[in-house]
């Protein structure tokens, strides 16, 4: 389930490589499957057609930039949720940015500190299909510093 390593700036971590945003991804996710009010295990890979939660990043930016080339940055995460039952997609995702939001210290990786959470797109119907399937969608800002 995890991002796959091998991208250029890697650090290492016994024979996996990974990134900063790479550790963020899975540890957030790893952290909202322990302790959100969740039916199935967060993906990182595609939102599954059976319905559940999947989450990705966005288009991040420096929020400040340090002398030795370190950076505070805001990171974007899409998350995205696919049921049957129009209210346990709302729960879900509102499980998720009550969470994050409400925390006082937040999980840290070996690569990244992370320093914040803000809701930057409540939750919110955004399609369904043909089927009656609903899709629901939140994304929230999250400032990590490396």
């Amino acid at each position: 389930r995890e991002l796959e390593g091998g991208l250029s700036g890697c650090i290492q971590k016994g024979d996996e490589k990974m990134t900063p945003l790479e550790e963020f991804l899975n540890i957030l996710a790893e952290t909202a499957d322990k302790n959100c009010d969740l039916d199935s295990k967060i993906s990182l890979e595609e939102l599954p057609a059976e319905g559940g939660i999947y989450a990705e990043l966005g288009e991040g930016f420096a929020a400040a930039q340090y002398f030795d080339r370190t950076e505070l940055k805001t990171v974007p995460v899409l998350f995205l949720c696919r049921n049957a039952d129009q209210r346990r997609c709302l729960e879900q995702l509102e499980s998720i940015c009550g969470y994050f939001t409400r925390l006082q210290t937040y999980p840290q990786g070996s690569s990244f500190v992370w320093k914040n959470a803000e809701t930057a797109k409540s939750p919110n119907k955004i399609g369904r299909d043909e089927d009656g399937v609903y899709h629901y969608s939140c994304i929230l800002n999250c400032k990590i510093f490396y």
